[in-house]
């Protein structure tokens, strides 16, 4: 696979804040959904669950007091920095700076779902406001291919955004072929901004042969976090 030039120039700064912004906003979609799948099991089922939820994303759960104190802490606490809201946060940090490029009104909706994190601290249910979340970040992406006009910058925050959820497939154990398929599509993404990214890194995630057997995972997930 050859890459194409790149038409824009792109900072190594621009470039960082795109990949972590695509990283953050997918952090805040895939595990807000993992956790919602959980939370009746950790709440009712087994009150030690979110200990082994902690543990498959690689998070402390020794911060917590107990199921209920996960369930706040994990989604509204602006101190812990594995929270919800601290990883949208940082997403939204990164949207200001770049909003000239992906446009205030993509922007918004990552500012629209902070404010709907910070009104669920206090909501009778937090599931409702979490769903309301996800749809927000949802509109996000489809205001990224709607607005955001130049490919590359689209490619970059592409790039995080797969290269977050394929880390999360690996720690979660997910079935091979759904591991396969989303590193083909991470990677159709990478050949206009092969610059930007390390291309020795890049170059071996290219050329692996089945990357998601078992025995190949560990290094697998090594190199997706090592490509930018």
């Amino acid at each position: 696979m050859t890459s194409k030039p790149m038409l824009i120039a792109i900072s190594a700064e621009q470039a960082d804040r795109l990949y972590w912004l695509g990283r953050y906003v997918e952090r805040v979609f895939s595990t807000v959904r993992i956790f919602n799948q959980s939370l009746d099991r950790m709440i009712d089922q087994d009150g030690e669950d979110y200990v082994a939820f902690c543990k498959r994303l690689s998070i402390p759960s020794d911060i917590y007091r107990d199921a209920a104190d996960f369930e706040v802490k994990y989604l509204f606490d602006a101190t812990n920095p594995d929270s919800i809201y601290s990883n949208l946060s940082r997403a939204y940090d990164n949207a200001i700076v770049l909003r000239n490029f992906i446009t205030t009104e993509t922007m918004a909706f990552i500012q629209l779902a902070l404010d709907r994190l910070e009104q669920g601290s206090i909501a009778e249910s937090a599931f409702l406001e979490t769903q309301r979340v996800s749809d927000l970040l949802l509109a996000f992406w489809g205001s990224v291919d709607d607005r955001v006009v130049d490919v590359e910058r689209r490619d970059l925050l592409k790039v995080g955004k797969y290269s977050e959820r394929l880390d999360l497939m690996i720690r979660l154990n997910c079935q091979e072929y759904a591991i396969d398929e989303l590193l083909i599509r991470m990677l159709s993404h990478t050949r206009r901004v092969e610059p930007l990214l390390n291309r020795e890194i890049l170059q071996e995630l290219r050329s692996m042969k089945e990357p998601a057997l078992e025995s190949n995972r560990a290094h697998l997930l090594h190199l997706i976090n090592a490509l930018h």
